[in-house]
Order: structure tokens, then C-alpha cells, then sequence
């Protein structure tokens, strides 16, 4: 059994040609502007994946906007920005729907994922394409 930085049980490291290829299918839904179902920590999320990519500590994180599913608690909305760990998402649906992009935050989307593999376009951008 694997243990994780925190002493939990984890899940076996996944196999780095699995995990780009997680990556890429997912750095096309947040090119396409397409609405994901996750599954991630034993419950489905439906997500606006707006940016992919190796954050500051290392991990692949995908930011989304999360418009339903598990909350992080009961006095927190299911509707708001998730960053989601790429290796511990469960399973994954790409729908057919597509999504308008949030507003970004001073031009870019967080402090932790510098360089995005792969990021929505600026709302603006997005709204003059349409």
C-alpha cells in the first residue's frame, strides 16, 4: 500500500503514459470549452475545466468551475472554483454542452498553475468567437 504525504492509504502510482493521455483528454475539453463529469473522490461533479497543467507543487491540477455535485462541506455551495487533483480523478465523461469561460483574475487564472498545458480562452475572446 502506498501512503500519502499525510498518512493516508493512496492509490498506486498511475503509469506515466495513462496519465498523459488523462492530460491530453482533458486539455481538449478545456480547449473545446466542454462540460466534464468527474468522478473524483467517490462522487460525480459537473465541471467547466478552464485550465490544465503541472502546478507549483508538482501535481497536475485541473482548475474548473464546479456547477454541481459534492460540496467541500455542508456550509460550502456545490457551485464555485475547484482545483482538482489529475491522478486521484476517477473516472471522467466529456458531454456534448459547452460553456461560457469565467472571468479571469488580474489575466490569468491562478498563481498555482503558472504555465497552463492547456486553458480556455478569456471570456471576452470566447463571446466574440460566438
Amino acid at each position: 500500500m502506498n501512503r500519502t504525504q499525510r498518512g493516508r492509504v493512496g492509490r498506486p502510482p498511475i503509469p506515466p503514459e495513462v496519465m498523459e493521455r488523462r492530460i491530453g483528454v482533458l486539455a481538449d475539453a478545456v480547449r473545446d470549452r466542454r462540460v466534464v463529469e468527474l468522478l473524483y473522490g467517490g462522487a460525480w461533479r459537473v465541471v467547466h475545466p478552464h485550465a490544465v497543467g503541472r502546478l507549483s507543487t508538482g501535481n497536475v491540477g485541473l482548475l474548473t468551475w464546479q456547477t454541481a455535485g459534492l460540496a467541500r462541506g455542508p456550509d460550502s455551495p456545490g457551485e464555485g472554483w475547484r482545483m482538482f487533483d489529475v491522478s486521484r480523478i476517477e473516472d471522467a465523461r466529456i458531454l456534448h454542452s459547452t460553456f461560457a469561460p469565467r472571468p479571469r483574475r488580474n489575466g490569468f487564472w491562478t498563481r498555482n498553475l503558472p504555465h497552463p498545458a492547456a486553458e480556455a480562452p478569456s471570456r471576452e475572446e470566447a463571446l466574440a468567437a460566438a
